[in-house]
């Protein structure tokens, strides 16, 4: 992020989640959470998923990394689709499997695919950069 121009980048841990807090070119503070991924799709939870509106001034964002080449693919995707996304998909997961996960209803995992985030490849100039 440095070599894209970021400044006063520092990271925060809270719990198990590490952010990356950054100054841009623009003035603008950005908070970036990452999920990499060497194969399959990228891991998450279903608990980031909140069906939630467009934020035009969204300052938090995931950048998903592939990291399964020599030269690595980025993601760069709002903090309020990606909720949205989570949430979607979880629903219609849901409804396919009569309101039930269908192998542990526990479960909290949520897998992603390329194909949900593929048109946020390299959208680095959302986060002023």
């Amino acid at each position: 992020m440095k070599s894209l121009g970021a400044k006063d980048i520092r990271a925060i841990k809270t719990g198990n989640r590490r952010t990356i807090v950054f100054t841009s070119d623009n003035g603008r503070v950005y908070r970036v959470t990452t999920r990499a991924k060497m194969s399959g799709t990228w891991q998450t939870s279903i608990a980031y998923g909140e069906k939630c509106c467009e934020n035009k001034n969204e300052n938090e964002y995931w950048v998903f990394v592939d990291i399964s080449k020599d030269d690595s693919d980025f993601y760069v995707v709002p903090m309020w689709w990606m909720k949205n996304d989570i949430a979607c998909h979880h629903e219609k997961y849901l409804n396919e499997h009569d309101g039930r996960r269908r192998d542990n209803d526990f479960s909290k995992h949520h897998a992603i695919a390329k194909k949900r985030i593929v048109q946020w490849e390299n959208k680095w100039q959302q986060i002023g950069l």
